[in-house]
């Protein structure tokens, strides 16, 4: 028989025994390497008996890579997964609908629950294991709760890592990012740019400080580079004769009485009306 350029098709996969037979037979070659089969196929013209057996290869791979995802996806769901809370214990306006973020410095609160078909698992008799940044934190049976002390700068994050040591090891992530303490200033219009003549009010809102409240933060106030009085409040009254479209430059610092490194600062210009 004359030999057509050969067309080669691999497959990794495990054939079963059936289709191992009946492809020896069909005069194709089957071996084995790195401990997966490799097909080798080669197709022959004017062998339709070849041609058969690799369209039916094919069509069993198919359905049997379906069965394999259907089955790992049952399996998955199966198991059990493991969730980390964390609450950052630092400052936020009791307005603020957000997550309280951590800065330098600011205590972290850990908590992990394993799930398991949509209920919570007792955790109370398993050893877990707690990393920070791929260091072991700590461990313990039943902690399922922990802390610890931001020691990175501003704009970085932290890694936390639990593991449930059961008979299967479940584990669960997360990434936690770190800010600055910020302040803004809050003005009678905050979409407006402008200020009538008059008394104005202003308001320092800080957050993500590390202070319990408002009590343990100095505020700096100063309008257009003058030095002024105040604490989370300012009331500034402007009085003619001032030129209409006159700059106003409000400035305001707020700072741990504890860390003087802690600070945040804000500024916005305004126009006299």
């Amino acid at each position: 028989m004359n030999k057509s350029r050969a067309t080669k098709y691999e497959f990794i996969i495990h054939p079963p025994k059936f289709f191992k037979e009946k492809f020896r037979r069909a005069g194709i070659r089957i071996f084995n390497i790195r401990r997966s089969d490799f097909l080798t196929l080669t197709q022959y013209s004017g062998s339709p008996t070849s041609q058969k057996l690799i369209s039916y290869f094919r069509i069993f791979s198919y359905f049997a890579a379906i069965l394999f995802l259907f089955s790992a996806s049952i399996a998955t769901a199966a198991q059990s997964r493991a969730l980390i809370t964390w609450q950052a214990q630092s400052f936020a306006p009791a307005e603020y609908p957000g997550k309280n973020l951590p800065s330098p410095g600011t205590n972290i609160k850990l908590g992990l629950e394993a799930i398991k078909e949509n209920k919570l698992q007792d955790l109370s008799k398993i050893n877990i294991r707690w990393y920070l940044d791929g260091k072991l934190l700590t461990q313990g049976p039943g902690l399922k709760e922990t802390n610890f002390t931001v020691n990175k700068g501003a704009t970085y994050s932290h890694f936390v890592r639990a593991v449930i040591m059961d008979k299967q090891e479940i584990s669960g992530t997360v990434d936690i990012p770190i800010v600055s303490p910020k302040v803004i200033i809050k003005t009678p219009s905050p979409t407006d740019t402008s200020v009538p003549l008059g008394k104005t009010l202003f308001q320092a809102i800080p957050y993500f400080f590390n202070v319990a409240n408002l009590g343990e933060l100095i505020f700096k106030w100063s309008v257009n580079n003058q030095a002024l009085e105040g604490n989370n409040l300012l009331e500034l009254e402007i009085t003619p004769p001032i030129p209409s479209n006159h700059n106003l430059n409000v400035r305001v610092t707020a700072q741990n009485l504890k860390n003087d490194l802690e600070f945040g600062t804000k500024e916005i210009n305004l126009n006299v009306k």
